[in-house]
C-alpha cells in the first residue's frame, strides 16, 4: 500500500509516492512512530529505487491505541490522512 499525492520537498523535486516503511510501537512509553519514504514516482519504486526522502513521525500518545487494533500498518496510514496536512486527499495504491 501506499499514498499517491504530488508534495513538496526540501531538495527541489516533488515526490508523488509515499510508504509506510516501518511502524515502531512502544508499549513502555505509549508511543508509535511512523516512517514514511518519499519516492519520486510509483514507477521509481517498482524499479527498485531507494527513497528520495524518508521522514520519522511521531505520532501522539493520545493516538497510540490507533495502533494497537488490527494492523498496524493499516492504522498509520489512516492516521497519515487524517493528521498530515497534504494527504488528506491522497489516492490509495
Amino acid at each position: 500500500m501506499a499514498l499517491i499525492k504530488e508534495l513538496k520537498s526540501t531538495y527541489g523535486v516533488s515526490p508523488s509516492y509515499h510508504r509506510v516503511t516501518s511502524v515502531s510501537l512502544n508499549a513502555l512509553e505509549k508511543e508509535a512512530i511512523v516512517c514514511v519514504g518519499s519516492y519520486l514516482s510509483k514507477e521509481a519504486r517498482e524499479k527498485g529505487c531507494d527513497p528520495i526522502d524518508a521522514i520519522d513521525i511521531l505520532v501522539p500518545k493520545e493516538d497510540y491505541p490507533r495502533f494497537l487494533e488490527g494492523n498496524a500498518f493499516s492504522a498509520a496510514y489512516r492516521w497519515l490522512r487524517e493528521n498530515v496536512v497534504g494527504l488528506e486527499d491522497a489516492k490509495d495504491d
